[in-house]
């Protein structure tokens, strides 16, 4: 028997754990690429090489392989792109704010770092101008049919799913063969401890068994939402049923995020709830106050002058007539007068500050998904400011090179309802499945309206970087494979329905986020000195 090196060992490991990686992004790698990766194991580093090779793959997004000519690229370029990075390392400008004594005066004067910068704002997905459902058959059909493709699309380009079959091939499949079939759930039933889905793909159907011997996937069953799309992998037992084996979602893959080459910042909030009673107006005061620079201590002025940022994620105001008796919860009572509170508040940012606001359920926008912008007629103070930006509900926009997805959050109301140890107060675990299933609102004829448009504008096609949500006026987050998830909590004190529910809004409390480190920072308006 030929004994094996060490360091053939060695090499045998490093080019199974670079192959790993690989999958794990859910790309497959050509026969070329496989063999030059091995070449490149004995020569340089493997990891890093492969790195930056499938930050090049994602940039194209219906790859589905590693590719000989982009890793040859990559290679070539590395020692380069390193000795870029060591320069920028050297060259990074000196942070936020100077404390300069006036001889005049003895004032100390505050120098906001980002107001020196430029901001870098780009649009990547916005439904406003593409909305026009009639709400008709034909439409409902159409909507499902693109939500279907969409998600298929997704879902087909991970190995795992590979080879799959339609509905009705496995219908015509003999019993007793393993099989793997792609299909959007239409139901799923508990009966005893087994769990019932309902498969279907716009031609036929088939019923999905989970058995109550398998605790991983009976847990993986109880995630699944009605209306996602999923592969079930198992074995035909009869003419209409599997049993399955797995359950594959289409997942986001493990995510290297972008960042920004200056260090600015981007402060996310969402739900100021203006005009309502227990809108929180001294905290809002502080929030402004702490822009510019005009409270907090070295280190707290220091992070409001990097703020080159603010996101809004929708329930810029209270609105009216959204519940029953509305109005008594109201401090003003008509929306006009709110959209002008509103404009007040937006002319004390400083105008450096570029303000993304995308729209809520409170909001003058229509109820149903996707969401137009605020309608200008409603808020014409408001859209007076040059420095703001104004996008529909979902929508997706690139901040100084970081891809941020805006989402008010009302379909978490479904999540939490369906998932299991989910709750208000850990509500970033339910948009964390959303991002599992690649759908912001998966379930239609829940809690939130969907309007069936065209296109299914609530389908993550694009992997963000940060995805923040608000709605739920309770502030928490969490990383999912290299996703920033952030929900931003509010600016109104509990109201009458959330007492009744038994909700504990955090308030006054908004998350920093470094876009050139990442480093996330909660800043809390009620200490902040």
């Amino acid at each position: 028997m030929e004994r094996v090196s060490m360091s053939q060992a060695g090499l045998e490991g490093k080019l199974k754990k670079v192959v790993e990686k690989i999958f794990e992004a859910g790309y497959q790698i050509e026969g070329e690429a496989f063999i030059l990766l091995q070449t490149l194991l004995k020569s340089s580093k493997p990891e890093k090489v492969i790195e930056l090779t499938l930050e090049e793959v994602r940039k194209t997004p219906e790859k589905i392989f590693v590719d000989k000519e982009t890793m040859e690229k990559v290679y070539a370029k590395l020692s380069f792109l390193e000795e870029e990075v060591e320069t920028s390392k050297t060259q990074t400008p000196t942070l936020t704010h100077e404390k300069v004594e006036e001889a005049e005066t003895g004032k100390d004067v505050w120098h906001p770092y980002a107001k020196e910068v430029e901001d870098k704002v780009e649009v990547l997905k916005d439904p406003t101008k593409f909305l026009a459902s009639a709400g008709d058959l034909e439409n409902f059909n159409r909507y499902f049919r693109d939500r279907f493709k969409r998600l298929l699309k997704i879902l087909s380009q991970r190995m795992d799913v590979r080879g799959y079959l339609t509905v009705g091939d496995v219908l015509n499949e003999r019993n007793g063969v393993r099989v793997k079939v792609v299909g959007m759930v239409s139901d799923k039933v508990s009966r005893g401890k087994r769990i019932f889905i309902t498969l279907e793909d716009f031609e036929a159907n088939i019923t999905v068994l989970i058995q109550p011997d398998k605790p991983d996937l009976v847990e993986k069953a109880q995630q699944v939402f009605l209306d996602q799309v999923i592969c079930v992998v198992g074995f035909k037992s009869t003419n209409s049923l599997i049993v399955a084996e797995d359950l594959v979602f289409p997942d986001i893959p493990y995510h290297k995020p972008s960042r920004s080459k200056e260090p600015v910042s981007v402060l996310l909030t969402s739900d100021f709830h203006v005009g309502s009673k227990a809108f929180e107006e001294k905290l809002v005061n502080r929030l402004l106050a702490w822009l510019k620079g005009k409270i907090g201590g070295e280190r707290e002025r220091e992070l409001a002058g990097r703020v080159k940022y603010l996101v809004i994620a929708g329930d810029l105001v209270d609105g009216v007539g959204l519940y029953p008796q509305q109005e008594k919860e109201l401090e003003i009572k008509d929306i006009y007068s709110q959209y002008r509170a509103a404009a007040k508040i937006f002319e004390q940012i400083p105008d450096y500050v570029k303000i993304v606001v995308a729209p809520g359920n409170h909001d003058a926008s229509r109820k149903t998904l996707p969401q137009p912008a605020i309608q200008k007629r409603f808020a014409e103070p408001v859209y007076q400011f040059s420095n703001l930006v104004m996008v529909g509900n979902p929508s997706q926009v690139r901040l100084h090179g970081v891809n941020v997805l805006i989402h008010h959050g009302r379909s978490l109301e479904d999540a939490l309802v369906t998932l299991p140890n989910v709750n208000h107060h850990n509500v970033a675990r339910a948009m964390a499945s959303f991002l599992k299933v690649r759908h912001l609102a998966p379930i239609y004829g829940g809690k939130t309206p969907i309007a069936p448009e065209p296109r299914d504008w609530m389908v993550v096609e694009q992997v963000p970087d940060i995805y923040h949500s608000g709605h739920i006026h309770v502030f928490d987050y969490l990383t999912y494979r290299g996703v920033w998830i952030i929900n931003s909590g509010c600016w109104q004190r509990q109201t009458s329905y959330q007492k009744k529910m038994g909700i504990t809004p955090i308030y006054g409390v908004a998350p920093l986020i470094n876009l050139q480190t990442l480093n996330l920072t909660p800043i809390d308006f009620k200490t902040i000195g």
